[in-house]
């Protein structure tokens, strides 16, 4: 719960710096021609699919908190990449469903680029979810090889 905790208290500052020192849509290059900050809000999930659909994502967060939470008192989750993954999970939903619950749109800033293509604007709550969602898919793996090689 530590790490959801410093990675919601991160989330939210980084937002809070980019908010009160640019306003939406203006950009800042940090590598010429790659990577830029740049503010904008996205009313959608990922990529800004099912865009205005607020209610939806804040009963969609917090049932997933929610969850996450109750798995944390299984043993299943004992295993220290699964805390960690959840830790990461949680604290980047928690700070995305603040943005929706505050806004109605999550505050994007990070923009990586490369000639006409761009990756679309995200956060570091979306770094945690992504990270996170990464290494439980790692345990995943890690331990149905354990288990097929056991023969369970």
């Amino acid at each position: 719960m530590i790490l959801a905790v410093v990675v919601l208290v991160l989330d939210q500052l980084t937002k809070w710096l980019v908010m009160t020192r640019m306003t939406e849509f203006s950009q800042i290059p940090v590598i010429e021609g790659f990577f830029s900050i740049q503010y904008v809000r996205n009313p959608g999930a990922a990529f800004g699919m099912l865009a205005d659909q607020r209610w939806l994502f804040i009963s969609v967060s917090i049932a997933a908190i929610a969850g996450m939470i109750y798995f944390l008192r299984h043993p299943e989750s004992r295993a220290g990449i699964v805390r960690l993954a959840l830790g990461l999970l949680i604290g980047g939903a928690a700070g995305n469903l603040v943005d929706r619950i505050r806004f109605g749109k999550v505050v994007d800033f990070f923009l990586f680029y490369w000639r006409d293509y761009s990756f679309p604007n995200f956060n570091v709550a979306d770094i945690g979810i992504t990270v996170g969602v990464g290494l439980f898919i790692l345990h995943l793996m890690l331990t149905g090889e354990k288990h097929q090689r056991e023969g369970i």
